[in-house]
């Protein structure tokens, strides 16, 4: 690799290489490319999402211990950072946020240590971590700067877990210095979100490809296709058809429930939400991916083919909406009068396909829902029973397939996929169902290790396995389209007054996640509640939402005077 690298910067431009050593230096190059390490270049490494629990940090090393850096003979990881954070602090951050979970992995029973010298600790990941920090932000010449460290590497993929605005300037920076032409050497992987709507997922996509990433080299996280029974999606359908002897599509389904519920609320976490919404939050870029899985057809030429056709089809035909009551108390928020942030929603969908035509699809989710939920319902057509996909084990604890009101018409024992990190593993499984109630199918168990959805993606993205991991532009871009519907007011920031105003399941003694709903919407919050007066100055003092609305130039000039103080 070292001489290889001598050729093509010194050597080749020299002189005229022969045709058979011409053919020799390219072998060399793709066996370079083939089997060399790989480098990670991750960006925003020190970001609330890098470092808390369950996050990028925690992934990348569960992967690390789960064996996935051995596959592609040795992984580098490289962090950009730039002043005032140092080499030490990033140490120290990531040591606090490994160790709990490095002693978690070692006590569960199920667990191995899958590296191949046998050395699992934090300590000897972050022996793979080289530190780059750059005084002031210009990320070509920090980029260049790296490119010496990076030169080795077969593949260079480039983690974006930084503000979107920033995406174009470091993927441009990273192909300019890194990919060394059209060998495409830089995969680059966005965080969500990818934009706040069509247009701005279009500018960024447009960004990325100006740059030089070859469309084929984007990959767009959701953490959720890592979910387990997500992942394995197809699987249940087999399941459904064998057990209860019914047929997966119109014929044999009435309705589709997708169900996402939250037990808190923003608690703090406002500032992240503020002009969000639920349906961007979960809908565009988490749950519509379960939707396509659901009712991918299992014998399209590919996973993202399967999806493709169901988001084509898909349009919606209603949106309902809430919010609970405190959120406005949120800091840091802002003021919008023409919509308000939906907490909760309900989205109606039409899939016009030959299969699904007629099968109404709803997608629930919501925050502050007295209960943390996550869930596919399928309603038997001509029957009462209902067969439930619980597609969260990794965030409720609970996964499996079960039914209620729907006999089994095969209760033997049957193979099914098996958690961990093994492509492939298998295990048994045996219904459990009496008088058409109970599971069919229960990975409930302490027993079973469950690899972190962001351990699952991190192994997938190191390992090459992109296609049932990350989200394809396409696929972004139609989600967008689909939630857009005939405008951002149906959906993605519906006006106030259409708003309703909600509290948790238990102050009306509903059962979760059924909310309360109250006679009130959001425009009474702003109209009434919230109300520009000498009282409500006194008593909404710190509250940023009713300050940036009685007040805005205060709340601008503080916000420049804490941002001078920052700089």
């Amino acid at each position: 690799s070292r001489l290889r690298g001598k050729v093509t910067q010194m050597w080749v431009p020299q002189m005229v290489v022969s045709p058979a050593l011409g053919r020799l230096l390219r072998f060399l190059l793709l066996v370079r490319l083939t089997f060399a390490k790989d480098a990670l270049v991750f960006l925003g490494a020190t970001g609330d999402n890098a470092l808390r629990p369950n996050g990028v940090w925690q992934g990348i090393f569960e992967a690390f211990a789960g064996g996935a850096f051995d596959k592609v003979g040795g992984v580098g990881i490289h962090v950009a950072m730039n002043t005032p954070h140092s080499a030490d602090e990033l140490h120290t951050k990531v040591l606090a946020s490994l160790t709990p979970l490095y002693e978690q992995l070692r006590s569960h029973a199920n667990w191995k240590c899958e590296v191949k010298s046998g050395d699992c600790s934090p300590a000897s990941f972050l022996e793979d971590v080289s530190v780059n920090i750059w005084e002031g932000r210009d990320a070509n010449a920090q980029a260049a700067n790296m490119t010496p460290s990076l030169a080795d590497y077969g593949r260079v993929t480039v983690y974006l877990s930084i503000p979107p605005f920033v995406f174009g300037s470091w993927a441009k920076a990273a192909v300019d210095n890194w990919g060394e032409g059209s060998q495409n050497r830089v995969h680059v992987a966005a965080e969500k979100p990818f934009g706040t709507g069509l247009e701005d997922a279009g500018k960024l996509y447009s960004e990325l490809m100006d740059a030089g990433v070859p469309e084929g080299n984007l990959h767009l996280v959701d953490h959720w296709l890592s979910f387990f029974m997500v992942k394995h999606m197809p699987s249940w359908q087999q399941l459904f058809e064998r057990h209860l002897d019914a047929t997966w599509g119109r014929a044999g389904i009435q309705q589709i429930k997708v169900t996402q519920a939250e037990t808190r609320g923003l608690e703090g976490r406002g500032a992240f939400f503020d002009g969000v919404g639920q349906v961007r939050d979960m809908i565009q870029s988490h749950l519509l991916q379960v939707v396509a899985l659901v009712l991918a057809d299992p014998k399209a030429s590919s996973r993202v083919a399967g999806k493709e056709a169901v988001l084509n089809a898909t349009k919606v035909v209603g949106c309902r909406h809430g919010q609970y009551d405190g959120f406005l108390l949120e800091p840091h928020l802002t003021y919008h009068r023409s919509f308000a942030d939906a907490t909760f929603c309900n989205v109606l969908l039409d899939v016009d396909l030959d299969d699904w035509k007629d099968v109404p699809v709803l997608i629930g989710t919501g925050k502050d829902m007295g209960t943390t939920l996550y869930t596919v319902d399928i309603y038997q057509r001509y029957g009462a029973g209902v067969l439930t996909l619980e597609i969260g084990m990794e965030e409720t604890g609970s996964g499996g397939v079960r039914v209620k009101d729907w006999p089994l018409t095969d209760s033997n024992p049957f193979t099914v996929p098996a958690p961990g990190f093994k492509d492939g593993a298998t295990m048994q499984a045996t219904p459990a169902v009496n008088d058409g109630n109970g599971y069919i199918l229960q990975y409930s168990s302490e027993d079973l290790y469950f690899p972190k959805p962001y351990a699952v993606m991190a192994s997938a993205l190191l390992t090459r396995d992109y296609g049932a991991y990350f989200v394809t532009y396409p696929e972004c871009k139609r989600s967008w389209e689909i939630v857009t519907a005939s405008s951002k007011a149906k959906c993605l920031d519906p006006p106030p007054e259409e708003v309703l105003v909600y509290k948790p399941p238990a102050s009306c003694g509903h059962a979760p996640p059924a909310i309360c709903q109250e006679n009130r919407t959001v425009r009474d919050l702003y109209d009434k509640t919230f109300s520009c007066s000498p009282s409500h100055d006194s008593s909404y003092a710190n509250v940023s939402f009713y300050e940036a609305k009685c007040h805005p130039h205060e709340r601008l000039q503080e916000e420049e005077k804490q941002l001078k103080i920052y700089i």
